[in-house]
Protein backbone atom coordinates (compact mmCIF):
# COMPACT_ATOMS: atom_id res chain seq x y z
CA UNK A 1 0.00 0.00 0.00
CA UNK A 2 1.30 3.48 -0.85
CA UNK A 3 2.32 5.73 2.01
CA UNK A 4 0.24 8.82 2.68
CA UNK A 5 1.30 11.55 0.26
CA UNK A 6 3.74 14.02 1.78
CA UNK A 7 3.08 17.56 0.55
CA UNK A 8 6.30 19.56 0.61
CA UNK A 9 6.33 23.34 0.41
CA UNK A 10 9.75 24.43 -0.82
CA UNK A 11 11.37 27.61 -2.04
CA UNK A 12 11.06 28.44 -5.72
CA UNK A 13 14.01 30.80 -5.24
CA UNK A 14 16.08 28.41 -3.15
CA UNK A 15 17.46 24.89 -3.18
CA UNK A 16 14.84 22.30 -4.15
CA UNK A 17 14.96 18.65 -3.23
CA UNK A 18 15.72 16.21 -6.00
CA UNK A 19 16.34 12.52 -6.60
CA UNK A 20 19.43 12.60 -4.34
CA UNK A 21 17.15 13.46 -1.42
CA UNK A 22 14.81 10.56 -2.18
CA UNK A 23 17.68 8.11 -2.66
CA UNK A 24 19.10 9.17 0.72
CA UNK A 25 15.70 8.68 2.38
CA UNK A 26 15.35 5.22 0.86
CA UNK A 27 18.88 4.27 1.93
CA UNK A 28 18.39 5.56 5.48
CA UNK A 29 14.98 4.06 6.17
CA UNK A 30 16.41 0.57 6.57
CA UNK A 31 18.46 1.70 9.57
CA UNK A 32 15.57 3.27 11.49
CA UNK A 33 12.93 2.02 13.88
CA UNK A 34 10.10 3.54 15.91
CA UNK A 35 12.32 4.08 18.94
CA UNK A 36 14.93 6.00 16.93
CA UNK A 37 15.73 9.63 17.66
CA UNK A 38 16.77 11.31 14.41
CA UNK A 39 18.63 14.54 13.69
CA UNK A 40 18.58 15.88 10.14
CA UNK A 41 21.39 18.33 9.42
CA UNK A 42 20.56 20.96 6.80
CA UNK A 43 16.91 20.04 6.44
CA UNK A 44 15.95 22.52 3.72
CA UNK A 45 12.26 21.81 3.14
CA UNK A 46 12.51 18.84 5.51
CA UNK A 47 11.75 16.19 2.91
CA UNK A 48 14.37 13.61 3.95
CA UNK A 49 13.75 13.77 7.69
CA UNK A 50 9.98 13.88 7.34
CA UNK A 51 9.90 10.86 5.02
CA UNK A 52 12.07 8.93 7.47
CA UNK A 53 9.88 9.95 10.41
CA UNK A 54 6.68 9.16 8.49
CA UNK A 55 7.83 5.65 7.61
CA UNK A 56 9.53 4.71 10.89
CA UNK A 57 7.50 6.62 13.47
CA UNK A 58 10.77 7.93 14.91
CA UNK A 59 11.18 11.25 16.72
CA UNK A 60 12.78 13.96 14.60
CA UNK A 61 14.79 17.14 15.08
CA UNK A 62 15.83 19.21 12.05
CA UNK A 63 18.53 21.89 11.94
CA UNK A 64 18.49 24.44 9.10
CA UNK A 65 20.41 27.71 8.93
CA UNK A 66 18.20 29.53 6.40
CA UNK A 67 15.19 31.02 8.18
CA UNK A 68 12.76 30.69 5.28
CA UNK A 69 13.73 27.05 4.67
CA UNK A 70 13.55 26.28 8.39
CA UNK A 71 10.05 27.75 8.46
CA UNK A 72 9.02 25.48 5.59
CA UNK A 73 10.52 22.45 7.37
CA UNK A 74 8.35 23.24 10.39
CA UNK A 75 5.28 23.98 8.25
CA UNK A 76 5.66 20.72 6.32
CA UNK A 77 6.04 18.78 9.58
CA UNK A 78 2.93 20.43 11.01
CA UNK A 79 0.86 19.76 7.87
CA UNK A 80 1.98 16.13 7.87
CA UNK A 81 1.07 15.82 11.58
CA UNK A 82 4.62 14.79 12.40
CA UNK A 83 5.81 16.18 15.72
CA UNK A 84 9.21 17.35 14.53
CA UNK A 85 11.19 20.13 16.17
CA UNK A 86 13.01 22.53 13.84
CA UNK A 87 16.04 24.52 14.99
CA UNK A 88 16.98 27.56 12.89
CA UNK A 89 20.75 27.61 13.37
CA UNK A 90 24.11 26.98 11.78
CA UNK A 91 24.77 23.30 12.53
CA UNK A 92 28.38 23.80 13.63
CA UNK A 93 27.32 26.40 16.20
CA UNK A 94 24.34 24.27 17.27
CA UNK A 95 26.54 21.21 17.83
CA UNK A 96 28.99 23.16 19.99
CA UNK A 97 26.17 24.61 22.13
CA UNK A 98 24.14 21.40 22.42
CA UNK A 99 23.71 20.65 26.13
CA UNK A 100 20.98 17.99 26.26
CA UNK A 101 21.93 14.72 27.94
CA UNK A 102 19.91 12.88 25.29
CA UNK A 103 21.86 11.98 22.18
CA UNK A 104 20.61 10.90 18.76
CA UNK A 105 20.39 7.37 17.37
CA UNK A 106 20.84 8.57 13.80
CA UNK A 107 22.12 11.73 12.12
CA UNK A 108 21.06 12.15 8.49
CA UNK A 109 22.40 14.74 6.07
CA UNK A 110 22.49 15.67 2.41
CA UNK A 111 25.30 18.19 2.96
CA UNK A 112 26.65 20.76 0.50
CA UNK A 113 29.45 19.03 -1.40
CA UNK A 114 30.50 21.19 -4.35
CA UNK A 115 34.13 22.24 -3.86
CA UNK A 116 36.00 25.44 -4.70
CA UNK A 117 36.45 25.92 -8.42
CA UNK A 118 32.84 25.16 -9.31
CA UNK A 119 30.97 28.18 -10.63
CA UNK A 120 28.82 29.43 -7.76
CA UNK A 121 25.18 30.44 -7.99
CA UNK A 122 24.41 34.12 -7.47
CA UNK A 123 21.52 33.00 -5.27
CA UNK A 124 22.91 32.88 -1.72
CA UNK A 125 20.35 30.34 -0.54
CA UNK A 126 21.32 27.94 -3.31
CA UNK A 127 25.03 28.52 -2.66
CA UNK A 128 24.60 27.68 1.03
CA UNK A 129 22.89 24.43 0.14
CA UNK A 130 25.38 23.36 -2.52
CA UNK A 131 28.91 24.49 -1.68
CA UNK A 132 31.08 22.74 0.88
CA UNK A 133 32.58 25.94 2.26
CA UNK A 134 29.30 26.54 4.13
CA UNK A 135 29.55 23.17 5.92
CA UNK A 136 32.99 21.53 5.43
CA UNK A 137 32.71 17.76 5.56
CA UNK A 138 35.49 17.34 8.12
CA UNK A 139 33.78 19.77 10.50
CA UNK A 140 30.45 18.07 9.91
CA UNK A 141 31.98 14.72 10.90
CA UNK A 142 33.66 16.15 13.99
CA UNK A 143 30.57 17.87 15.30
CA UNK A 144 28.22 15.00 14.48
CA UNK A 145 30.20 12.85 16.93
CA UNK A 146 29.20 15.18 19.76
CA UNK A 147 25.52 14.50 19.23
CA UNK A 148 25.41 10.79 18.44
CA UNK A 149 24.94 7.86 20.80
CA UNK A 150 27.96 5.48 20.98
CA UNK A 151 26.28 2.94 18.69
CA UNK A 152 24.46 5.52 16.60
CA UNK A 153 24.67 5.93 12.82
CA UNK A 154 25.68 8.82 10.57
CA UNK A 155 23.86 8.43 7.24
CA UNK A 156 24.62 10.82 4.38
CA UNK A 157 25.14 11.23 0.66
CA UNK A 158 28.02 12.87 -1.18
CA UNK A 159 29.50 13.43 -4.61
CA UNK A 160 30.79 10.03 -5.78
CA UNK A 161 33.91 11.66 -7.24
CA UNK A 162 34.87 12.64 -3.69
CA UNK A 163 34.52 9.11 -2.27
CA UNK A 164 38.27 8.79 -1.61
CA UNK A 165 38.23 11.98 0.45
CA UNK A 166 35.02 11.00 2.24
CA UNK A 167 36.43 7.68 3.44
CA UNK A 168 39.75 9.29 4.43
CA UNK A 169 37.98 12.07 6.36
CA UNK A 170 35.70 9.61 8.14
CA UNK A 171 38.71 7.61 9.34
CA UNK A 172 40.62 10.74 10.28
CA UNK A 173 37.78 12.02 12.45
CA UNK A 174 37.10 8.74 14.25
CA UNK A 175 34.39 7.18 12.09
CA UNK A 176 34.22 3.83 10.30
CA UNK A 177 32.31 3.58 7.05
CA UNK A 178 30.11 0.48 7.41
CA UNK A 179 27.79 0.45 4.40
CA UNK A 180 28.12 2.25 1.07
CA UNK A 181 26.17 2.30 -2.14
CA UNK A 182 26.97 4.11 -5.38
CA UNK A 183 24.32 5.63 -7.64
CA UNK A 184 24.83 5.62 -11.41
CA UNK A 185 22.83 7.57 -14.04
CA UNK A 186 23.06 4.56 -16.39
CA UNK A 187 24.98 1.35 -16.83
CA UNK A 188 27.49 3.06 -19.15
CA UNK A 189 28.05 6.14 -16.94
CA UNK A 190 30.30 6.89 -13.99
CA UNK A 191 28.85 6.95 -10.48
CA UNK A 192 27.32 10.29 -9.52
CA UNK A 193 26.38 9.83 -5.86
CA UNK A 194 27.68 8.00 -2.80
CA UNK A 195 25.28 6.84 -0.09
CA UNK A 196 27.04 5.96 3.14
CA UNK A 197 26.35 4.79 6.70
CA UNK A 198 29.14 5.30 9.25
CA UNK A 199 29.54 4.65 12.96
CA UNK A 200 32.06 5.81 15.53
CA UNK A 201 35.25 3.71 15.64
CA UNK A 202 33.76 0.31 14.84
CA UNK A 203 35.77 -2.65 13.59
CA UNK A 204 33.27 -3.65 10.93
CA UNK A 205 34.52 -4.09 7.40
CA UNK A 206 33.00 -1.86 4.73
CA UNK A 207 30.03 -3.47 2.99
CA UNK A 208 29.43 -2.15 -0.53
CA UNK A 209 25.90 -2.76 -1.71
CA UNK A 210 24.94 -3.42 -5.35
CA UNK A 211 24.80 -0.24 -7.45
CA UNK A 212 21.64 1.78 -7.93
CA UNK A 213 21.05 2.63 -11.59
CA UNK A 214 18.61 5.46 -12.13
CA UNK A 215 17.82 5.22 -15.88
CA UNK A 216 17.71 2.57 -18.59
CA UNK A 217 18.42 5.03 -21.42
CA UNK A 218 19.20 8.75 -21.96
CA UNK A 219 15.49 9.56 -21.75
CA UNK A 220 14.80 11.26 -18.42
CA UNK A 221 11.48 9.46 -18.08
CA UNK A 222 13.05 6.04 -18.52
CA UNK A 223 13.63 5.28 -14.82
CA UNK A 224 14.67 1.82 -13.69
CA UNK A 225 12.11 -0.26 -11.76
CA UNK A 226 14.01 0.31 -8.50
CA UNK A 227 13.93 4.08 -8.89
CA UNK A 228 10.24 4.03 -9.79
CA UNK A 229 9.65 2.02 -6.61
CA UNK A 230 11.59 4.59 -4.54
CA UNK A 231 9.53 7.45 -5.96
CA UNK A 232 6.34 5.51 -5.25
CA UNK A 233 7.40 4.81 -1.65
CA UNK A 234 8.32 8.47 -1.10
CA UNK A 235 5.00 9.64 -2.58
CA UNK A 236 5.80 13.36 -2.36
CA UNK A 237 4.10 16.37 -3.92
CA UNK A 238 6.13 19.59 -4.29
CA UNK A 239 4.53 23.02 -3.89
CA UNK A 240 6.88 25.89 -4.66
CA UNK A 241 6.65 29.31 -3.01
CA UNK A 242 8.83 32.41 -3.04
CA UNK A 243 10.64 33.50 0.11
CA UNK A 244 9.13 36.98 -0.19
CA UNK A 245 5.63 35.48 -0.14
CA UNK A 246 6.04 33.70 3.18
CA UNK A 247 7.40 36.53 5.36
CA UNK A 248 3.97 37.34 6.78
CA UNK A 249 3.21 33.66 7.27
CA UNK A 250 6.50 33.27 9.16
CA UNK A 251 5.31 35.86 11.66
CA UNK A 252 1.84 34.37 12.13
CA UNK A 253 2.31 30.61 11.91
CA UNK A 254 2.24 28.51 15.05
CA UNK A 255 5.02 26.04 14.21
CA UNK A 256 7.65 24.36 16.36
CA UNK A 257 10.45 26.48 14.86
CA UNK A 258 13.13 27.36 17.38
CA UNK A 259 16.21 29.53 17.09
CA UNK A 260 19.65 28.82 18.43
Amino acid sequence: MDKKILKIYQLHDGYCYNSDSLFLYDFARGFLKKSSYILEVGSGSGVVGLLCARDSGARLVMVERDEASAFLSALNAKNAKLGAVVICADFLAYAKEYVSSEKFDCIISNPPFYRDGVLKSLNHRISQARYEEFLPFEKLCMQAKRLLKPKGSFVFCYDAKEAHRVFYTLKKTGWSAEIARFVYPRLDKEASLLLCKARINTKSSLKILPPLFTHNSPRQTDNTPEVRAIYQRANTHSIKVFASDIKEAMCKAGTSLEKS
